[in-house]
């Protein structure tokens, strides 16, 4: 792959590192491991040393989200001038080493992104065969180990998954903890057969998020039943989405072979809910589906076959519930599945669907769910209510009452009484007056935007009851966040002027003459005036 020298004394002068005397990623990250824990870091390990103040007022992206979302869904195009320069500094830095010119590779990485160019630059460097292995080692493992950049340490980790001769794998497990930096230990692990199948899936054990996902993508052929067994019962769960990663370890875990294999397996038996229900619910988003599960119908029929007493839980209920309306989908022709779903295999298993949701004591399971269970037991039986004819709200309101947060689903009522009820419990449980301190730019994300969150819940449906609320609109004009006080201007759009109480119109001409953003000045202007907002 490049021709090797014999290992030159000539090294840079690693005690002036062109990022100064900044901590490096690396020893960042290995002091967040907890011992004994076998995934992700501890909380304070997550934000890097290169990561800037946090802005409430931007977007920010889980670690290797960007990375993650472009590699699945967006381009990676290179600038072949910038891939030229890449490797023209590469070169300069294995000749002479000068401070000045590692400081040029250096910068020069630090404004690339190692995912648009890595490949190609990879590429380069194989059909030039000029570098000096050696000393090419010499600088990304120093980067690797040491800059306290992110895009540097990554470029260093996939340059030095290509160079052969030492075993980096305690490198590449370690910046994998972190999400940011998996799918490149991923890609380094995957490029040398020194380090094998084991040394993946140990990396993706610890990752948790985009990491998870790429590290998994790379099992997918796996043939170790250990591995197959992991995939089935943990390998799809991630922080990210479970559909990325539902049908592959499905597949990849010969999920309706274990599932005929193992007679009493309740974690596989629950595992393979999850799978089904993910691959159901995922359908038509950004990864395969149901239909594209070649042994489907194999893998629901051998899950139905599991007998009665083991669908229990309103969990269980709830999964019955979605996956008969989908098998009636495709028996309808509405959406049909193809793959194994034949018509004797897809009517079989409408029946025995039918059978299962038939059992008397489901009333009473989603009843005690409601009453006795935890956040997401309640939320599983709050969803399946509509079902069997029952009705949540009240269940709602004490939850509420307790100090959980389900406003959304109060408001979502035509009964004016019940209106007034969710009302006076909102103006005991938001802190109105910590929300309405004057107009600003804040886009209201985060835990520390809760109460505004709460608010918009209110806010979005007080248009259908005129007149009712006023105190949480007037408390929306003065929102700092810009989505309450657009909120607030549709709700009194909605009331109409003959519903306005006697002070909205000396509110809203404050709020016209206080409100920093255009738009929503506008919008402003035009409910005042009587005028459509849109």
């Amino acid at each position: 792959m490049f021709k090797l020298f014999k290992k030159s004394v000539w090294p840079p002068n690693f005690q002036n590192p062109p990022w100064g005397g900044r901590k490096s990623i690396f020893d960042h990250i290995a002091a967040h491991i907890e011992p004994g824990r076998a995934q992700g870091l501890s909380e304070e390990g997550y934000r890097l040393p290169d990561e800037p103040e946090a802005d409430p007022n931007s977007i920010s992206f889980a670690p290797g989200a960007m990375d993650g979302a472009f590699g699945h869904h967006g381009s990676t195009k290179s600038d072949d001038e910038i891939v030229r320069s890449l490797h023209s500094a590469l070169v300069s830095a294995c000749q002479s080493a000068s401070d000045h010119d590692v400081k040029s590779l250096y910068n020069l990485i630090l404004d690339s992104s190692a995912l648009g160019v890595i490949d190609p630059l990879i590429e380069h460097i194989l059909e030039e065969q000029v570098l000096d292995a050696d000393r090419l080692r010499e600088i990304v493992f120093w980067f690797a180990t040491k800059a306290p950049d992110r895009e540097p340490v990554k470029f260093s980790m996939a340059l030095l998954g290509l160079l052969r001769g030492s075993d980096d794998s305690d490198i590449f497990l370690t910046l994998g903890r972190h999400d940011e930096f998996t799918l490149y230990s991923a890609v380094a692990l995957s490029n040398s057969d020194a380090y094998g199948e084991e040394a993946l899936w140990k990396l993706a054990i610890a990752a948790e998020g985009w990491g998870r996902i790429s590290t998994v993508e790379r099992l997918a052929e796996t043939s170790s039943p250990e591995i197959k067994n992991w995939l089935l019962r943990d390998g799809f769960k991630n922080s990210v989405m479970y559909e990325y990663l539902a049908c592959i370890c499905a597949r990849a875990g010969d999920l309706h072979l274990a599932l005929k294999r193992e007679d009493d397996d309740t974690e596989l038996f629950n595992s393979a809910i999850e799978l089904i229900d993910t691959l159901v619910s995922g359908e038509g988003g950004p990864a395969e589906g149901l239909p594209d599960y070649e042994n489907g119908c194999a893998a629901v029929q051998m899950l139905l076959s599991k007998g009665d007493s083991k669908f229990s839980s309103v969990s269980h209920f709830w999964f019955l519930w979605k996956l008969k309306e989908r098998v009636a989908e495709h028996l309808s022709g509405e959406r049909v599945l193809k793959q194994d779903w034949t018509d004797e295999g897809s009517e079989a298993i409408a029946e025995k669907i039918e059978a299962l949701l038939s059992k008397s004591e489901w009333k009473d399971v989603l009843l005690d769910a409601l009453q006795n269970g935890d956040r997401q037991s309640f939320w599983d039986a709050s969803r399946s209510c509509e079902k069997l004819g029952i009705d949540p709200w009240q269940y709602f309101l004490d939850k509420t009452k307790a100090g959980e947060d389900y406003w959304w689903d109060l408001m979502r009522t035509s009964d004016a009484s019940r209106i007034d009820e969710v009302l006076a419990l909102a103006a005991q449980k938001i802190p109105l007056d910590e929300i309405a301190t004057g107009p600003g730019n804040d886009l209201g994300l985060g835990i520390e935007y809760a109460a505004h969150s709460a608010l918009d819940f209110i806010l979005q449906d007080l248009g259908n009851f005129p007149g009712k609320g006023w105190d949480f609109v007037k408390v929306g004009l003065r929102s700092p966040v810009i989505r309450n006080r657009n909120m607030a201007v549709r709700a009194l759009s909605e009331w109409g002027q003959d519903n306005w109480p006697d002070e909205a119109n000396k509110h809203l001409k404050k709020a016209i003459s206080d409100e920093p953003e255009a738009d929503v000045q506008n919008r402003l202007e035009n409910v005042l005036a009587g005028r459509a907002l849109d």
